[in-house]
């Protein structure tokens, strides 16, 4: 049987000939979905892991099940044939390998949730589902700053804090997707976090307690609900966004001389929406590692941001395009 083609009838001077032409296949794409506590992003690539269209959603309108559900049935539904399998980084604890949500810590109503299971029999396609921060870290190992890196420590910096750990260039992983380390506590007397827990690192560096704080340290009318507003403040010198970076600075850096103790990075990548802040914090946070860490553990580390713009999209798409 012929593959899909057409077939030509010409004529020359031997007579007349019949000549077959395959046609190639219409090119089908990953669809990367970036899920965080403030945005959704999704987009299509191709398999370079180039992003070829992308859309960006506000999370609060999707935060219901049957409406995250929904919404990604209606944007497959409206691609047509395009898609060829679905990648998920979602911001919680996941069983990776069944696509299985135990609860997302800064989106309620998602515990025990079968994602995969739902997904696959509402798209009638493959889908793949991982942490986001892991997600992120599988994008800048393969095609960003971490790549050809034995052992590195990934931070995403938003809402809350999402963490990755490459140990012998492979993603540390459990049964669950492991190194959830926005939630390893600092302080025990600290504020309630959404894990549950006390006092944990993500409830001194999310953006809604950097933004808390500084609305705090203004006592204004006019709340500021932007995090790079203080970062911009902070540029100019200003005393009270200066003290938000200080603080933030050294709660960052104490919990990262602890995970350099243990972990041994070559590199520490960050990402998320409060890495746009890197140029104030990096010098505050390698100052404080320089004081806690031990000092061979610290010996040729780099603190880098991260390398892609949308390492959160392109993960997604490569953990599909690798477990296809």
């Amino acid at each position: 049987m012929l593959s899909r083609g057409f077939l030509f009838l010409y004529c020359n001077k031997q007579g007349y000939r019949i000549k077959y032409f395959q046609s190639r296949p219409a090119m089908k794409y990953i669809l990367g979905i970036d899920w965080g506590g403030t945005y959704i992003k999704s987009g299509l690539v191709d398999d370079k892991g180039k992003i070829v269209s992308k859309e960006v959603f506000a999370s609060t309108g999707l935060k219901k099940r049957d409406i995250f559900v929904g919404k990604l049935h209606s944007l497959v539904s409206a691609l047509g044939g395009k898609i060829k399998a679905v990648g998920i980084g979602a911001p919680g604890i996941i069983n990776s390998k069944d696509g299985f949500i135990y609860y997302l810590p800064n989106v309620p109503g998602w515990e025990n949730y079968p994602l995969k299971k739902v997904l696959r029999q509402k798209l009638k396609l493959p889908v793949f589902i991982d942490n986001d921060a892991n997600i992120f870290a599988l994008a800048e190992a393969r095609l960003g700053a971490a790549k050809d890196v034995e052992r590195a420590i990934f931070l995403t910096l938003g809402t809350g804090l999402g963490g990755a750990v490459i140990l012998n260039g492979k993603i540390l992983e459990g049964e669950t997707s492991a190194s959830e380390l926005g939630h390893v506590p600092i302080d025990l007397k600290g504020k309630r976090c959404n894990c549950g827990g006390r006092g944990c690192i993500e409830t001194f560096v999310g953006n809604k307690y950097l933004l808390d704080r500084y609305n705090k340290l203004k006592k204004q009318k006019t709340r500021i609900k932007e995090v790079s507003h203080i970062f911009k403040k902070a540029l100019t010198g200003e005393r009270e966004a200066l003290m938000v970076w200080r603080e933030f600075s050294k709660a960052l850096g104490m919990f990262l001389s602890g995970m350099i103790n243990v972990f041994n990075p070559q590199i520490i990548i960050f990402g998320g929406g409060v890495s746009g802040a890197f140029k104030v914090f990096k010098p505050l946070v390698t100052q404080q590692i320089h004081e806690q860490a031990m000092w061979p553990q610290v010996k040729g580390l780099k603190l880098v941001k991260a390398k892609l713009k949308d390492a959160g999209i392109v993960g997604a798409a490569i953990l599909a395009k690798e477990n296809l």
